[in-house]
Parts: C-alpha cells; structure tokens; sequence
C-alpha cells in the first residue's frame, strides 16, 4: 500500500507529468487556460466558476499541432492541475469542443456546439504519463501511440479535405 499512496500522492501534488492529445471543432490557438471547476456551473454540468473562491484551481496548456479536415485542429493538452473533465470542459468553454463530445459541447448558457465529424466518440488520448517511481524515486515515463478509432478519424477528416480542394481545382 505504501506504492499507491506515494503515487496517490504525487497526482494530488501535481508532480507526474500527463499529456493528452485530442481533436477539437474549430481553429484552436495557443494558449494557458486557468479556472476553477466546479461540480454544477449553473445548469447541471461540471464548468468553471466565475470566482476563485468556489472551486477547484485548473490549468491546461493547449497547443495546436495541425489544422485538420475543414474546421477542426489537433491539439495537445498538457496538464499543470489534473480534475475531472478538465481537457473536455476547458475547450468546449473557450468554444472548441472535442469531436465526439456529447455532453461538453458549449459555453455556459450558449446553444451547443455542432459536430459534424461522425467521431462515436470523443478524439481525447492519454498520450503520456510521467512519474516518480514509488520504491526508488526514479523518473518513469509511459508513452501510448493513438488508438486505431483516433487515427481513422483523423485520416477521414484530412482525406475529405483533400477531396474538397481537389474538386475546387477543376471547377
């Protein structure tokens, strides 16, 4: 049990080193997004708070890696706080919501989002996961390549855009 206090322990602490990679609706900049989550945001669904005294302090560092198909980016997440939902609520509140999202899809009272990706589910992968070691404090580091789901999404959307541009060309 002492192995999965220590790592209980450095999740709390945000010590492990967690990147994701996902797939979102839009042309996602370059940018720190900080608030503060809370369980209900005023209509039922986990989001931020206006203040800082209610909630939980969140950070993401969002970075776009490629502009994909018409309309969406693919972007990687690199965690500075990890809570629940966190990646999935902070995109959708700045307006790009993941492909596939079905619950995360708007700003706080704006109508939802349109996703016409066909994603069955939503494009977000745990790419990385870093850590201290619990017996011998050396520094372990997991990488996961993209499921066969986000890849096939992801060849799709950049085919049909090559599609499109094609049948512009000889128009």
């Amino acid at each position: 049990m002492t192995a999965a206090r220590n790592l209980i322990a450095q999740f709390r602490e945000h010590t492990t080193h967690r990147k994701y990679m996902a797939l979102a609706i839009g042309d996602v900049p370059q940018r720190r997004i900080e608030s503060y989550l809370v369980r209900d945001r005023g209509d039922g669904r986990r989001g931020s708070a206006m203040t800082s005294d209610v909630g939980k302090r969140s950070v993401t560092h969002v970075t776009p890696l490629e502009s994909v198909g018409d309309g969406y980016t693919l972007v990687e997440c690199q965690l500075e706080t990890g809570r629940t939902h966190q990646i999935r609520i902070h995109l959708a509140e700045i307006g790009h919501p993941l492909c596939g999202e079905k619950v995360y899809n708007r700003p706080l009272r704006e109508k939802p989002i349109t996703d016409p990706s066909g994603a069955r589910c939503v494009a977000l992968h745990a790419a990385e996961l870093g850590f201290a070691h619990p017996g011998n404090e050396k520094v372990m580091h997991f990488d996961s390549p993209l499921p066969a789901d986000f890849k096939q999404l992801l060849k799709r959307l950049r085919r049909s855009t090559r599609a499109d541009n094609s049948a512009q060309r000889e128009s």
